[in-house]
């Protein structure tokens, strides 16, 4: 591979210290490298970026709809209607029909999806472990506290609620 030349890198270096004053790139960029982190970690064991979120979110809740998934997310239905069907064809999700709404369905993670999920905390314990090292984890409470108010306050735009 070859070495990039000192000019490039400085321009590089430049170009990142500029540009992370951006509230929206510096977060893009930094879900991006994780999401890469992650991949690295997952891709052996058949677990793709696509689903990080939904098995992630799944992990946190019993059992969700497809619209429930699609707002937390922040995906369109048809979009997360396509990765469902997808996940479900894979055996990572499980949907049974709701009794009391003949459309909807509940989603839940089936054994497979469950299994893949230890598999994917492993690997976000690693990268969270990495992504945070040399922050105190007053400073790792201070940004979890800080993202959840922003995404309130866009939620709030977005979905006119928080």
């Amino acid at each position: 591979m070859a070495r990039k030349s000192k000019s490039l890198q400085s321009a590089e270096l430049k170009v990142r210290v500029d540009h992370e004053k951006i509230l929206g790139l510096a977060v893009n960029t930094l879900g991006r490298n994780i999401v890469w982190s992650l991949s690295k970690r997952t891709a052996r064991h058949g677990v793709l970026p696509g689903v990080y979120p939904i098995i992630a979110w799944l992990m946190q809740l019993p059992e969700s709809t497809q619209a429930e998934l699609s707002r937390l997310i922040g995906i369109e239905q048809p979009t997360m209607a396509i990765t469902l069907r997808r996940m479900e064809r894979d055996g990572l999700i499980q949907r049974k029909p709701d009794p009391d709404h003949g459309r909807r369905s509940h989603v839940t993670l089936s054994a497979k999806g469950r299994k893949l999920s230890q598999v994917m905390r492993t690997a976000a314990h690693e990268v969270e472990k990495l992504a945070t090292d040399g922050l105190s984890s007053a400073e790792v409470d201070q940004f979890f506290r800080l993202a959840g108010i922003m995404i309130q306050n866009l939620n709030m735009e977005r979905y006119g609620r928080k």
